[in-house]
This record gives C-alpha cells, structure tokens and sequence, in this order.
C-alpha cells in the first residue's frame, strides 16, 4: 500500500524530540550536581520529559503518516505506550546518578533509553488496529532498534565526555540534545520504512477524529510549553547553584582571609602586650586612685606611690604585711577576714565589681573615709584581690555643706522648711502608730519690723539667732524647730500623752516655757532689747489632717494671739479658720469686683451755714451680685491689706475727676468740689503724684475743684517726704483736707508746716456735742485751732439741728451730715440738686 509524509509534521517531530531531550539532559546535569531529596526530583522530573519527548515525537510522526485508508488511535494504547519511555529514561538517569560514570555505565544506560524508545514505538503502533494486521521487516526492526541505541549512547557520551573536546558546556548539551532527538527520530522513522500494510487493509481503531494536523500542533505546542518550562526552571535552578558557590567560594576566601588577618592580629596583640606591660605598670604607678593588690591571705604584694601618699606607708614597709593590721580599723577587721573567707569558700561576690565607702587608717591612727572597689585577678592557679581606694574627705565636707545649706537655714543653723516638712511627717507616721498626741506651735516675733526698720537688720539677725539658741533649750529630745523665713519659728511636739486634754496641757506648759524664755531681755551689741513672742498651737494625731493643714491651723492660732495683743498663747479656733477662709473668698471677689466693675460712687454733699452746696466726698461703695451691697468696714481694710487699695484707690480718683470734668458743663454744678479720701498705700507709691497728674490730664478737670483727703496717721511717717509730696500736688493747684481731726496724736510742729486747706473735725466728737463736755471743748479747740492756722473747718457726722447750732455758734461754717443728706449714687445725687433739695 502507498505511504507517504506530511513533511512539516516530520520536522516538527523531529524539533520536539530534540527539545525535549535538550530539557531532560538539562534535568539530568542538575541531578549530577544536586543532592539527596533535589537529585530525585531533578531525576523524576527528567525521567518524564524525556519520555513524553519520545511519546510526542512518535505521536506527531505518526501523525504525519498518510496512507490511503482513514486512520485512527487506540486511546488506552497510544496513552500506555509513555510508560516504557519514561521507565527507560527513569532507569538510564539512575545508572547515571553519581558523579563519576564509567564507560560500561554509560554504555549500559544508552542501551536502557534505546530500548525504551523502540519499546515506546512498537507499543504505539499497537494502537493503529489494522485488519489485517501491520507487518514489519526484521531486519529494519534491528537496525531501528540499533539506531536507538547507538544514538542514545551518543548523546551521552556527548554529554558527559564531550570535555575532552574541549566544548563549551552549552555547546555539548546542543550537540547532545541533537544527537538524542535524532536517536528518537531515526529510530522511528527507519522503522517506519519496513512498514508493511497489506492492500485493502482497513483500520479497526475509532478514536481521535481530531484533524490530524490540528491534533499534532496541539501536542506539540503542550510538549515545547513543558520542556520550556523544564529548561526555565533548570536554568534558574543553575543559576541558583552558581550563586551559592559563588557565595561559597567568597565565603571561603573570607574565611582564609580572616584567619590571616586574626593570626597577624594575635602576633601584633601579642607584641602590644609585650610592651604595654611596662605601660600598665606605669600607669598603676601614676594613677590617681591607691592601687593596692593582696593574696588569698590577705597579705599585700602590690602598693602604688598614691598609696603611699595616702596611707604614709612606702611600698617597701608593706610588703608581705597583713593589709587588715596596716590600714583597717579594728571595728571592721573581723568583718574583712570573714568576707574573704567567705568568697574563697562560696564565690559569691558580695561587694567585688560594686563601689563601697569605708574608712580606713593613715599611718599615725588618723582615721578618714575613702571610697572602695575590690576586684580579683587570677594568675595561673593563683587568685589575687586589687582595691581601689579614693580619699573622699572633701567630697564629704562638700556633701555636708550641701546638705546644710538644703535643709538648714543659713542664719541660725536650724532645719528650714523643706527639714521641717519631713520631720513633721515622721511625727504624723509616728502618732498614727503609737496613737500619741502632738503639737505644732507655730511663732512669730512681735514687733520685729520696728527693730529691723529702727536699728538695721544686723541687729535684727543678732536678735535672731538669740531667738533660735533659746527656743532649742526649751525642747525635749526628739523635738524639732525650725526657722520658716523672718521671724517665723515652727516647733514640733512629738509623743505627748494619750489623752487629748493632758496633750494640750503638755503643749501650753512647753509654749509658756518659750514665752518666758524669750521675754527676757536681749543683749544686742551692749544694748538691751525686748520681745515678746505671739505662739499659735495646733494639735494632731496621726494623719487626721494633713501637714499643709496643720501648718496653716498653727498659723491662724498664731494670728488670734496677735490680735489678743500680742505676747500671747492661742489654740487653734475653727471658727477663726471660718472667718479666715470667709476673707479669703472676700479677697478672691473683691479682685473680680475690680475686673468687672462692681464699685460704685456714692456722693454725700457738703454745705455752709446757710445750707449752701459746697460740693460732696465721693464714697465708695461695692454692689455684689450676690451679697448686695457690701460694707465698706467689711472690704476696706481687706483692701487696704492686700495692696488692692491701690488699684480701687486710682480708679475712685479717675472716676471722681471724669465727673467734676462733667459737671463743668453744668451751670448748677460747675462750682461744686470733690473729697477724695486717699489710702496710706496709694499716697505712698513713688508715681503718685505723677497719676494724680495724668488723672487730671486725662479729664480734663480742674485741679482746685479736687480735695484730697489725707489721715493724721498717714502724715506722721516720714512728715518730711510727706511736707515734699503735698507740695508738688499743690503746685498742680489740688487741695488738701486732714480727715478725722482730733483722733490721732499729731505735732502742732508738724501741722503748721503741711501745705493743708482744710481740716474735718471727726463724727466722734460732734456725735455727742449735746451731751458730752469733753467733746465739745475738743471741737471748740479744733475750730480755733483751724482758724489760727489759718485753715477751713469742717464737720462731718452731722444729724442733728442742736450739733448745727453749736457748730455754727463756735464758728465752724461747713457741715456734712445726715441732716443735710446721706451719701447718695450719682443720679440720685444730681436729681436732688437739680430739683434744689
């Protein structure tokens, strides 16, 4: 029967079995140079390349196969007929596993994976079920069947002994995969040629009724898809293996270099040993610290030079001596020698590597603190102990300098506040254990600002420190007092008796022991000198209330004994506590009045006999939002203590001056002059004069249409700076008016010399001019006082027609008083003036 070709399918044929065996003898190079678990599976994975090349090679051949009869393909046999191919690569890749192969080997694999090829194409042709059968030529099955051999141990031998041809290792896996793909192909195809299929012979198989030529691209299209995988995963494998050796040879020259370098670098230490030994005895030598090396007797073998300067001893006279007996006080020998004894036998450090301070010996007996480390040193079987020892003498002065000066005060060398703060909380922990009572008595000096301001703080700090060595001889062991700042001493009471009554018995007998121990007088410079002091006592036990607490209860008794007048005991008092905090909230709100402008002007006319308006003094008033309007007995002195009168003051005399500025324009009222009352504290500021100034400026009111009104009490301190600063306010063209005339002790001498316009005879003598002999004669004294001196008099106080009548009887002409109005807000005021009341 005629055969012929399809000659593209043959050459595809032929390019798929050489792929494919260019892959697998890829797969088997990396099994040779792989190992263990890797080489298996680079064998397996060969093993199926190289039989599905085979297997595709001869289904693609037979593909191309036309005879004049359709055929067809056995599934299940075209499927089985890979098994030989891929058990005869399986069984050629194991023989050539090792690394060295022998001829024999190699022979004996070419045979196993020719055997296999044939076996793989004769199983194949089983599949092509012809009626009658195929018939082959014995003598072309031979030769196929030698060509598969031969050409497989070609291939091989290419492969793994193509070096001695001196070829690239690409060039030999070519020329191999060539010589592979041409076994599988010429045995197929020669084969093929002793064909015999009988004329009108018919194909009994009815598979694969794919297109034959679709079918073989198909095939062959999945083959090249596998092998180029195969080749990708071979090559990055490789290139894998390339970078671990190279990783490895690096690795290796590192490693050959740095046994180099570390045997050069041992010989140079070595050397550098040699001569630093003499360096390191130097520097022993020449070191700061004492540098002294014992044994395991405790006998010394090593001394420095600052050894010797610190001990006394020269390094030959210590030699071989027991360093307890040289340098260690007898109190501590015992404890060295067991310390020694005790490492020696456990080795368990207990101050070895660690700094300690001990005291130590000179030569003489004179004893001194040093700082301590002690390290061992072995030596051969030997065991050798160095300490270093620095003489800290100064820094322990210095240290206690430092702590003098943090918790004493510099004066009078007794615990200051931050000392006090933790002794009193000792005393609290201590009363909450043993549930004794205790007491803080808080002191101050009275009248100690006079002495300062009279007789110079020198005086002031002699009387002091007096002070301070008479209240320590006043306590018990245990107590403590403290010097708070000024002339505030604090005294803590501590353990007094379990009964809260007998405690504060306890207390008061102590606070009138240091009462009459400070009463006594003062020598201060060869001059006698008197104080009292004002004790405040307030109890405790345990930690009812706390330190801050009891400081500030302490000093609220202290306050209550100054205003008992002074030299005085007092008990802390809740209720002193509640008006004390009732003014601290008043102080809190009186500050806000000012921010938010809660004061008010009140004006009380002044008049002549004959009812006429002179003009008014302007009085301050606050309206709370809450409290209403509130005192001025009540909030004055509170502002005067606090220095707020400042402030308050400045904003009276502002608003007092905007309104004479307003009623210039008001022919009713133009004439009219305002009495300002002005504070102790505001007069005395430096720019006073400079404000009053500027208010005037500001308002544009007329300076003589302003009164200020000053105190006797006020003129009396520093009568000539008072003389100068009237002065300069008169210049401006302000007048002035002594206020409350007649209630403080002023010197005629003084009172002719200030620059005053009026003077106002107080309402606590015209009160009870009817009545009262005494008054009457003052205020008949104090008007022809003011009219030899040439000044107006003034009544304030006035309620009554008979106290008028007097009054004028006696020749004072200006009144101010509840009979002629009460002090009244602005608009009220200028109402009733409008109207002509």
């Amino acid at each position: 029967m005629l055969i012929s070709w399809n000659v593209s399918l043959v050459l595809l044929s032929v390019l798929v079995a050489m792929t494919g065996s260019f892959t697998a003898l890829a797969h088997a190079e990396r099994m040779r140079e792989s190992s263990e678990r890797a080489a298996m599976w680079w064998m397996i994975l060969g093993s199926i390349t190289l039989g599905a090349a085979i297997w595709s090679m001869h289904f693609i051949g037979m593909l191309a196969l036309h005879l004049p009869i359709p055929l067809a393909y056995d599934t299940f046999l075209t499927l089985l007929s890979i098994v030989p191919a891929i058990g005869s690569a399986l069984l050629g890749f194991w023989v050539l596993r090792d690394e060295q192969i022998g001829s024999l080997r190699l022979f004996i694999s070419g045979l196993v994976m020719g055997a296999g090829i044939s076996l793989m194409h004769y199983t194949g042709m089983e599949a092509i079920k012809m009626s009658p059968p195929i018939g082959y030529s014995p003598m072309v099955v031979v030769l196929s069947v030698a060509i598969a051999v031969i050409a497989s141990w070609g291939a091989l031998l290419m492969m793994y002994r193509g070096n001695r041809i001196k070829l690239h290792s690409l060039l030999r896996s070519l020329l191999g995969a060539t010589i592979m793909g041409l076994a599988i192909s010429g045995m197929h195809y020669s084969a093929m040629l002793g064909l015999d299929v009988a004329p009108g012979s018919m194909c009994l198989s009815t598979e694969f009724s794919i297109e034959p030529r679709l079918l073989a691209v198909l095939v062959a299209l999945i083959s090249l898809f596998w092998f180029g995988g195969g080749i990708l995963a071979s090559m990055f494998d490789q290139r894998l293996a390339r970078q671990n050796a190279h990783a490895l040879t690096d690795l290796e020259e590192a490693h050959s270099e740095l046994q180099q370098r570390a045997a050069q670098q041992a010989e140079e230490m070595t050397q550098s040993l040699r001569e630093s030994e003499e360096r390191f005895r130097l520097t022993i030598d020449k070191a700061l610290d004492a540098i002294i090396t014992i044994n395991v007797d405790g006998k010394i073998v090593g001394w420095n030079s600052e050894a010797e300067k610190m001990f006394g001893y020269f390094a030959a006279e210590t030699m071989g001596k027991e360093l307890a007996e040289l340098i260690i006080p007898e109190r501590y020998r015992c404890r060295h020698r067991e310390g020694m004894q005790r490492f020696l036998s456990s080795r368990v450090p207990t101050i070895l590597g660690t700094r300690v301070e001990v005291a130590a010996f000179r030569q003489g007996g004179e004893e001194f603190p040093i700082e301590l480390s002690i390290v061992t040193i072995p030596h051969g079987k030997e065991l050798f102990f160095s300490a270093f020892l620095r003489d800290i003498t100064q820094r322990k002065q210095n240290e206690q300098k430092i702590h003098q000066l943090a918790f004493y005060d510099v004066l009078t060398n007794l615990p200051n506040r931050r000392l006090l703060t933790d002794r009193l909380q000792q005393a609290l922990s201590v009363s909450a254990r043993n549930h004794h009572h205790g007491a803080l008595l808080f002191l101050d000096l009275d009248h100690f600002k006079t002495l300062n301001d009279t007789k110079g703080h020198e005086i002031g700090d002699l009387l002091l420190v007096e002070v301070a060595r008479r209240l320590s001889s006043c306590l018990r062991d245990g107590d403590t007092v403290a010097r708070l700042g000024g002339d505030e001493f604090v005294l803590v009471l501590e353990t007094l008796d379990l009964k809260a009554d007998i405690a504060a018995n306890q207390a008061e007998a102590v606070a009138e022991k240091i009462q009459a121990a400070l009463n006594e007088p003062y020598q201060l410079k060869g001059r006698n000198h008197r104080t009292t002091p004002s004790i405040g006592i307030a109890m405790f036990k345990g930690h009812r209330d706390s330190l801050d607490e009891l400081l500030k209860y302490a000093d609220i008794a202290m306050y209550q004994a100054k205003t008992a007048g002074r030299n005085a005991i007092r008990f802390y008092d809740p209720k002193t506590q509640s008006e004390i905090e009732a003014r601290a909230d008043m102080e809190t709100e009186l500050r806000l009045a000012l921010e938010e402008s809660q004061f008010q002007l009140h004006y009380q006319i002044q008049v002549d006999s004959r009812r006429r308006a002179l003009g008014a003094e302007v009085l301050l008033r606050w309206v709370h939002p809450v409290r209403g309007l509130v005192s001025p007995m009540d909030f004055i002195p509170l502002a005067e203590e606090t220095g707020l009168i400042v402030p308050i003051g400045l904003w009276v005399l502002e608003t007092a001056c905007q309104q004479l500025r307003a009623w210039q324009d008001e022919p009713l009222m133009c004439d009219l002059t305002l009495a300002v009352n002005v504070s102790v504290k505001q007069f005395r500021q430096r720019d006073f004069v400079a404000r009053v100034r500027q208010v005037l400026q500001d308002s544009g009111a007329k300076p003589g249409q302003l009164k200020l009104e000053l105190t006797e009490s006020m003129v009396q301190e520093n009568v000539e700076a008072t003389i100068a600063k009237m002065g300069e306010l008169k210049q401006l063209g302000v007048n002035f008016s002594m206020d409350d005339f007649g209630t403080g002790y002023s010197s005629l001498q003084y009172l002719k010399q200030l620059p005053l316009d009026q003077i106002k005879i107080d309402q606590s003598f015209v009160r009870d001019l009817a009545t009262d002999t005494n008054d009457a004669a003052i205020v008949k004294t104090i008007i022809a006082m003011g009219a030899a001196l040439g000044l107006d008099v003034i009544a304030e106080g006035v309620e009554t027609e008979a106290q008028c009548e007097f009054l004028v009887a006696n020749g004072c002409h200006a009144f101010q008083g509840y009979l002629f109005g009460k002090p009244v807000p602005l608009e009220q005021f200028s109402a009733l003036f409008s109207a002509g009341a």
